[in-house]
């Protein structure tokens, strides 16, 4: 499976791309691509239910068959939960048309054959789709994977759409729910008539927002390279002989979603409605403005990767080190060089994907370290200030998921004392114009990536120095110390949104300008800088200069393509000595940035499926 997976994840093209998709906390295990139908029709018209009666529904596994060759791709099947989406008990879901369980766990057929269940509703739902089915991978092995989710409305009045209306199905991405998360880049979408009244007739509809809601947006036909989806509405002409009929859906600019399956469209032929989807507009927010269930989702997806997956301690020994400690082999893949914002977008990307794993509502917020934020700096978020002397240990309440963080090694709970208190602004205590640079400072550096790369020694180095030091902060740390703290993430998601934002700013997304990227070529046949690394003579684990295997703009990154200091030699090309997140996780509707990620497939984030809440890079 892994030789299949290099060989052709690597250099599959778009059209294939869900046939490398993986589930992410097992990037050798695929990702069973699922369909789940309510009242068992195609149709979403009649995904209403109420509170009386169980209504049957069936789930299958739709690619079954392996790409190439004969045989199955899960013989055995696969074996799942089906229950209510995180935080929520709005359905009673039974493998029987009878009791009050919320859940059940059965195995999915591995020929592609239907699975049977049954749900009604145990309260109302708040709005059109807000009760969710959700399903997740169940068994010894890649336990509690969320692979599915429907969403669905329960209420005790009839559903509003007659069953003598035209029938049409609607496909956002690809037949399973799992991608049905979209931020501002366009996303493809087709949609069929199910029950034409003759083969040769035709069916006039339009797409829109459903009313009282605008977080979307719409297009037909082909859109030119850097442009999105920004109709109010489209309209569609739908063939009596079952084709399909393609369309774009992109989230509208400053409407993103707080909740899942919170962006419904509706499809309708003149004032008749036909149908309505759900989708979530997914995007990356500052921590300090999240809401209640925003923030509670994070952080149980988070508890989760940490403690049941024990995922979280493989990314933390993949920042410049091992289990072992520091080691200056793995510090330059990441530091003091041209790479380091290439593969921190990765990495962030690759824990935001495993974060998504346990909830796909879930996206990885940003620490706004230039702006005061109090909501992220208390006891129920990331942990408030210790406050009596000699303390450091951040105070976290114990309703707080990560109240029982806890690090290999260390004591439990989260070593963090900052000089800032409770503010979150590393620059307000400093008064010495060594601070924290501000968003703005940090653009002056320069519109080439040649000069803006020095942000890493300025607004990231000044965001982690002045948080405290080793002996009381693990963020303000060494850099293989600093992951310890999950405020780590956050801090760098910030320096990827400025990063993203300068891209945008100006224009920097073709990866073959070295206005977007410096060191053209690859290591072995750069056009102009020819490797070279050296260390302080004082201090080997101070890197001087940094021209290496990994910081040209060909070059694979390490710790996710498999070439470690065994097969790669040493100088220029060596490598740590195990690849620990090797292969990257291609999911559902996000094969970039591939398998064995290079920093040019890192480059354009419109490309990677996420998105910042203060701007809209089209």
């Amino acid at each position: 499976m892994r030789h299949y997976y290099f060989i052709f994840c690597s250099v599959v093209i778009a059209l294939f791309a869900n046939s490398c998709a993986v589930i992410p906390t097992c990037p050798s295990s695929r990702m069973p691509l699922v369909e789940i139908q309510v009242n068992n029709t195609e149709s979403n018209h009649d995904d209403y239910i109420g509170t009386s009666g169980f209504i049957q529904c069936r789930a299958r596994i739709t690619n079954f068959n392996k790409d190439f060759g004969s045989g199955l791709q899960f013989p055995g099947g696969v074996e799942v939960e089906f229950r209510n989406k995180r935080l929520s008990s709005d359905l009673i879901i039974s493998s029987t048309n009878s009791g009050s369980s919320t859940s059940f766990f059965a195995t999915l057929p591995g020929n592609g054959g239907w699975l049977n269940f049954f749900i009604k509703g145990s309260s109302l739902s708040v709005a059109d789709k807000s009760s969710i089915i959700e399903m997740a991978t169940a068994g010894a092995t890649c336990n509690e994977v969320v692979i599915a989710r429907k969403g669905l409305m329960v209420s005790n009045s009839p559903g509003p759409i007659p069953n003598t209306r035209p029938q049409v199905t609607i496909e956002v991405g690809s037949i399973t729910t799992i991608d049905d998360y979209i931020a501002w880049n366009p996303v493809s979408c087709r949609m069929k008539w199910l029950n034409p009244s003759a083969p040769g007739a035709t069916l006039n509809v339009t797409v829109q927002n459903m009313p009282s809601l605008n977080r979307l947006r719409f297009a037909t036909g082909t859109l030119a390279a850097g442009t999105t989806a920004t109709d109010v509405t489209s309209n569609l002409t739908l063939s009596g002989d079952g084709s399909w009929v393609s369309f774009k859906i992109a989230g509208n600019q400053n409407n993103p979603s707080a909740e899942d399956k919170d962006a419904v469209f509706e499809v309708l032929q003149g004032p008749d409605l036909l149908t309505r989807e759900a989708v979530m507009v997914r995007i990356r927010k500052n921590a300090n403005s999240l809401s209640t269930n925003e923030r509670d989702r994070y952080l149980e997806a988070l508890r989760e990767i940490h403690q049941t997956y024990n995922f979280y301690e493989l990314f933390k020994n993949s920042h410049s080190g091992n289990a072992a400690g520091f080691d200056v082999i793995a510090h330059r893949q990441a530091h003091v060089g041209s790479a380091f914002l290439p593969w921190h977008r990765a990495f962030m990307l690759h824990i935001e994907r495993l974060l998504q794993s346990s909830d796909p509502s879930v996206a990885l917020p940003y620490w706004h370290f230039d702006i005061s934020s109090p909501n992220m700096f208390n006891a129920d978020f990331m942990g408030a200030n210790p406050t009596l002397v000699g303390a450091t240990q951040a105070i976290i309440n114990p309703s707080n998921p990560i109240s029982t963080w806890q690090i290999t090694g260390q004591a439990a709970g989260i070593r963090r004392k900052t000089p800032y208190g409770n503010n979150g602004i590393p620059s307000s205590v400093m008064g010495t114009g060594t601070g924290v640079a501000t968003e703005m400072a940090t653009f002056a550096l320069g519109a080439n990536y040649s000069s803006f790369k020095g942000m890493e020694g300025t607004t990231h180095n000044g965001a982690h120095n002045n948080s405290g030091n080793n002996g009381v902060s693990w963020i303000g740390g060494s850099p293989h110390i600093a992951p310890q703290d999950p405020l780590f993430y956050f801090l760098h998601g910030n320096i990827e949104r400025l990063w993203a934002k300068w891209q945008w700013l100006n224009n920097r997304f073709d990866a073959t300008q070295s206005s977007t990227y410096d060191l053209q070529g690859g290591h072995s046949n750069s056009p102009s800088s020819p490797p070279v690394f050296t260390v302080d003579p004082g201090n080997p684990n101070r890197i001087t200069s940094n021209r290496t295997f990994g910081q040209y703009v060909d070059d694979s990154l390490w710790p996710w393509d498999n070439k470690t200091g065994v097969s790669q030699g040493t100088g220029t090309l060596a490598r740590p000595t195990t690849a620990p997140l090797t292969p990257y996780p291609i999911v559902v509707g996000g094969f970039f940035p591939g398998a064995q990620p290079t920093v040019k497939t890192t480059i354009d984030f419109r490309l990677l499926n996420f998105g910042y809440d203060d701007f809209y890079p089209y």
